[in-house]
This record gives C-alpha cells, structure tokens and sequence, in this order.
C-alpha cells in the first residue's frame, strides 16, 4: 500500500478536479461526508500515536533525552524565526515593485457534508506530546524492569495504527479535493492572485530546498532523494490542509531519511503543529501585500522584528485545523500594523486559498528539520545508546 500511496494520490487529485464537476451534488456531500468523519478518526488516533512515539524514543535514550528535547525546541524556534525574518526581505520586494488592488474574495459556493459524525478527543496533542516525553524519561527510572516489554507492546500499537491510518488516508482525502473542486476556491485563486502565489511558491520552494540541501550536508543527490521520499505527506496535505492528518505519512517519510529512525519520527510527531514553515513565509508576504494595497506605509524593522518574536511564540497555540494559522495571528497582525475589518478579512480568505500550499510546505519544513536533528544527534553522538536506536 505504502509503495502505492503517490499514485494513488495523484489520481485523486486528477480525478477529483477533473471530473468532480460531473458528480451530483448529493454524490459530492456524501463523499464529504466520509472524509469529515475519518478526518475524526484520525485526529482522535493522533494522540495515542503522538504519546506513544515519544514514549517508545525517549525511554531508549535514557539520560540524554532532556538535552535532545532542549535542543528540538531550541531549532525549532530559531527555525521559525529565521524563515518569518528572512520573509521580510520578500515581502519588501512585493511591495516596492507591484501594482497591487485585491478585492474581497467570494468563492463560487461551499460544499457542506451531508453527515458529520465525529468521534470524541481523548486528550489535546501538546498534552499527549507531554505524557510521552515524561514517561519516556521517568518510567524507565520508576520500572526499569518492565519499562522494555511495555515499549514492545507500545510499538507493537504504533505499528499498526499507522497501517490502518495509511488505508483510510485516501477515501478521507478524496472528499476533500472534491469540496475544493466545488467550492471554485483553487481556481479563484490562480485566476485572481496569481503573481502573488507565484511569489510565495518561488520563496517556499527555494527556502524549503535549501533547508533539505543544509540538513543532508549539502549533497544534492542525497538531498533530491530526500524530497522524493516526502511526496506522499505533501500530496496528503495539500487535499487536508492539515499536516496533523498528514502525519502517518510524515513518519514514514522522516523514518526513510534519517540514520535514527526513531528519534526522526518522534521529532515530527513533536513538531507537526509548531514548526510551520508556510505560515512563516507566506503571511509576512500577503501582510506586506496587503499593506501596499490599501496605501500603508512599510512597518519599521524594529516594529518587524517585534511582530516576528510574537509570531514564533504564537505557533505553539496554533490549532491543527485548516486556517488555524490565521486565527491565531490575526490578533497579532492587527496590532503590530494596524490592520482593519476589511484587511483582516482580506488576509484570512488569501491564507484560507493558500492553505493546501501552505500546509504543504509545512510538513516540507518538518521532515527537513527532524532530519536536521538527527544529524546533529549522530554527530555529536547525543545519544549514547545510538545503535539501540535503529
């Protein structure tokens, strides 16, 4: 099924845009329908499996687990300061070289699913990201007997909650393309918006291959070879707008690039919602974009710098839900530029069509740093229980 997975993406990518138009109405809801309702599976799995990733890891580290943990955060936030930094520079060519005037976004209807049945949340991600790493550090102290055959039985569960995730991720994702499809928004978007997104594709895939190159140790076959194994999550994220949901193949991925394959999956279990490298690139973009649209004068660099220390602190509340990024920077946005009803309206619809792009390159961003980590890791021999690991 794994070895498929890209295939079978790509032809529900073509066959949901190609021929979605053609369906019924009720046909398109239905399919909605299912994909919302796996959509709850998943989120109502990714807990256990975020727990027990960690768990499994950072046990086999032992002593060396904190100093990693410290470190994962430490790139984590330099990560997303740089690229939300650097986007400055982006963001100062689109307005000093662009004739912009954006008008307000109506897309041609909405698809609603015709069931939504979804499943409760156990616990919230971060929570669970906090149970896996403490019972990985201090189980093994507490029960140093039994904490090895608990850890077999925990990665037994992983094992198989990422094969029945990896079979409903198709049926969950082709309702999905089919809403887009329906909705016009994709369209509206490469119509209306096109130099723009031409921009922030350009600067997300420079940023993201040169995060790739930097993190294999500046080896373009090796760095080419990398990118093709994170085919699968990104076409997954793209019909999602979720990288949450695109985790299982994440996983896979990171598992295929790194040397520790243990410690790179449980990097990106931690840093699916936080490390968010198209938000980081993309909204700086649109804000200046925007600001030249409707007549602002360009924000000071001390004024930028201070929306950027918020925008990196912001990230650890983001929610995993299609423009969950926006929501939360909005509040930021429009007290760093004074951004009003309408600009805020205005930037919530352009992310909202950027999602699927966005998104994509968010789960670009972590397979990239979760390899990064771990070639740090075997470098300065973090962990010293490294051939456990493998």
């Amino acid at each position: 099924m794994l070895k498929k997975t890209p295939f079978i993406l790509l032809i529900l990518i073509v066959v949901a845009f190609s021929c979605g138009s053609l369906l019924p109405v009720p046909l398109l809801r239905m399919f909605l329908g299912i994909s919302v309702t796996l959509k709850s599976v998943i989120i109502f799995i990714l807990p256990i499996l975020i727990c027990g990733l960690l768990f499994s890891t950072f046990h086999r580290l032992g002593g060396n687990a904190s100093r990693i943990v410290a470190m994962a955060l430490l790139l984590l936030c330099c990560s997303n300061f740089i690229a939300t930094y650097l986007s400055h520079f982006v963001g100062e060519a689109v307005y000093s070289s662009m004739q912009l005037s954006f008008d307000q976004i109506s897309p041609a209807g909405e698809l609603m699913p015709l069931f939504d049945w979804q499943l409760p949340k156990i616990i919230p991600n971060a929570l669970a990201m906090v149970l896996g790493l403490l019972g990985g550090i201090f189980i093994p102290k507490a029960m140093p007997h039994y904490v090895t055959k608990l850890s077999n039985v925990i990665d037994l569960i992983v094992a198989q909650l990422l094969r029945g995730i990896s079979w409903i991720i198709p049926p969950f994702l082709f309702g999905f393309l089919l809403k887009m499809k329906y909705d016009g928004l994709m369209a509206l978007l490469i119509r209306q918006y096109a130099p723009v997104v031409a921009i922030i594709i350009v600067a997300l895939v420079i940023y993201l291959f040169l995060f790739f190159f930097f993190a294999n140790g500046m080896q373009l076959q090796k760095t080419v070879k990398c990118l093709k194994n994170m085919i699968p999550p990104v076409l997954c994220a793209f019909g999602s707008m979720s990288s949450a949901s695109a985790l299982p193949y994440t996983i896979i991925a990171a598992e295929k690039n790194a040397t520790n394959k243990s410690l790179a999956k449980s990097m990106v279990s931690m840093t699916t919602n936080v490390h968010l490298m198209g938000d980081c690139i993309a909204i700086p973009i649109l804000i200046y974009a925007i600001l030249r649209s409707y007549g602002f004068s360009l924000p000071s660099p001390s004024l930028y710098l201070i929306f950027v220390l918020q925008f990196v602190i912001a990230k650890f509340s983001v929610a995993a839900v299609p423009g969950g990024g926006i929501i939360v920077m909005l509040p930021i946005i429009e007290r760093c530029f004074g951004f009003n009803g309408a600009m805020s309206s205005l930037i919530f619809s352009l992310y909202i069509l950027l999602d699927p792009i966005c998104t994509s390159a968010n789960v670009l961003g972590n397979g990239a740093l979760a390899q990064l980590i771990d070639g740090i890791v075997l470098r300065f021999k973090l962990a010293k229980n490294f051939t456990k690991l493998q």
